[in-house]
């Protein structure tokens, strides 16, 4: 007897990662509803106007060499409107003032050593102990191990501390000493378990695929419209879930807040973990008690315009932004100067700056209203760069507990989590929480929760 397979699927979660998965499965012929409980589309993909200007208030850039990813854009029909970023320095804000980022310095630490010494911000010890990383011993890292520990093996505490802190603790928003190797930095451990010299290694792929960043002219809503077209696929915004729940006929019921009950070959949960971890308690107390365990830092974006003609002489907003170290103590996480960065926010009356705060465990932001929040951002913007006029405009944009925390165990702990589900076949999970952050991280989560859907046989409607 043949099968007949999945045809009817109901997605929880309308950000890049549940659009991904929904027009996969659209593609298949498969009926989908989405259900999102915001009034948009497009999770923490949200644009706002600023004198005059669509500017990103959430994810602002799509990384195009990543797996997948152009594909995806010139299938959509995108690859001709993309705008790529404009090549300039990025800065360091140092106890010395600011430094240039050294070239070849990522978010999992340096490439090369000679920017390093050539950037003058680490000691002569400093720099001794980064020189010999390849003669340092290779450990075994296990199942998993910290960012932080592992650079600091390898490279020694300056490192971590002047470099992967301030580029890979603040795109997660976390702890360099407690994100995990394989979730966040995957490059290094591919090194780590080769038993190799992260530098020799590294020194062999310097002619490989460089990083390029782009977006649109109307913002990455651009993406998420695009992704959203398929008129097959049913959208309801505005609409939360009360309830998941596993029928006797191997389907699901869905009752969402809007009072209608929908039943679906398989469920996708393209939500972050504390949502999830309510809908499945009902019926997998063990698998809801693992999802708890993801922790969440509380950020916010600020983009604000400064009349132009008053900081020409700045010389820090020659360059596309700066980071912030955490040590430095400061509300101020990053700044993305966008009039330099993108070619289409050149502005001859403004200058437009994005600045982003929130870290895990701090609850400073919650505290400050958006002018407080505002001002004292541009306080230490100023402290940074010695600009000393102030913005015209401004628009804040809140992300409360939004930037999931890939912890020490993160992979073996989303690994455990879904061998736990599969006794509910058709239950899948999928975003940013369970397998990574980034659009790229999360096109590919979204499709391939598709691909499980997939593999489910329907049942018969009753």
């Amino acid at each position: 007897m043949s099968v007949i397979y999945c045809h009817n699927v109901a997605v929880v979660g309308g950000g890049i990662s549940g659009l991904a998965c929904a027009r996969r499965l659209s593609q298949q012929g498969v009926r989908v509803t989405i259900f999102e409980a915001a009034p948009v589309l497009g999770g923490q993909i949200r644009t706002a106007t600023v004198a005059g200007h669509l500017v990103d208030m959430g994810a602002e850039a799509v990384h195009t060499a990543a797996p997948g990813m152009s594909a995806l854009i010139s299938e959509l029909g995108l690859a001709d409107e993309l705008i790529t970023s404009n090549p300039s320095i990025s800065w360091l804000w140092t106890e010395r003032g600011l430094r240039r980022l050294p070239a070849g310095v990522g978010p999992s630490g340096p490439q090369r050593l000679l920017p390093i010494l050539n950037s003058r911000m680490m000691s002569i010890g400093g720099l001794i102990r980064a020189g010999l990383e390849p003669l340092v011993p290779r450990r075994d890292i296990g199942s998993d191990i910290a960012v932080g520990e592992f650079v600091s093996q390898r490279f020694g505490c300056q490192v971590v501390e002047r470099f992967v802190d301030p580029v890979l603790g603040s795109l997660h928003s976390g702890d360099v000493n407690r994100l995990s190797l394989r979730a966040t930095a995957p490059d290094l451990a591919a090194v780590a378990d080769a038993r190799s010299s992260v530098i020799l290694k590294r020194r062999g792929r310097q002619n490989g695929p460089t990083m390029s960043f782009a977006t649109w002219v109307n913002g990455l809503t651009t993406l998420v419209e695009r992704l959203s077209a398929d008129t097959r696929i049913e959208v309801r915004t505005s609409t939360s879930i009360d309830s998941v729940t596993p029928m006797s006929d191997g389907r699901y019921e869905i009752r969402s807040t809007d009072g209608l009950v929908t039943r679906a070959d398989a469920v996708v949960l393209a939500v972050p973990t504390r949502i999830a971890a309510e809908l499945i308690r009902p019926f997998s107390q063990n698998a809801a008690e693992m999802l708890g365990h993801v922790r969440y830092a509380s950020v916010a974006t600020a983009v604000v315009a400064y009349p132009r003609a008053l900081i020409t002489k700045v010389r820090a907003l020659t360059g596309t932004g700066l980071l912030v170290p955490s040590s430095r103590h400061r509300l101020l996480k990053a700044a993305t100067f966008l009039s330099t960065k993108w070619p289409h926010l050149i502005d001859p009356t403004y200058a437009l700056v994005r600045f982003s705060s929130g870290r895990v465990g701090e609850q400073e932001i919650d505290n400050l209203d958006d002018a407080a929040l505002v001002a004292r951002l541009h306080n230490d913007m100023q402290d940074a760069t010695g600009i000393t006029v102030k913005p015209t405009e401004y628009h804040v944009q809140r992300w409360p507990a939004a930037i999931p925390q890939l912890e020490v165990g993160h992979l073996e702990l989303v690994a455990k989590i879904r061998a736990n589900l599969e006794s509910h076949p058709g239950l899948t999970l999928a975003g940013a929480s369970y397998d990574g952050l980034g659009i790229a991280a999360c096109v590919r989560s979204g499709e391939r929760a598709a691909l499980s859907c997939l593999a489910v046989p329907s049942q018969p409607s009753g």
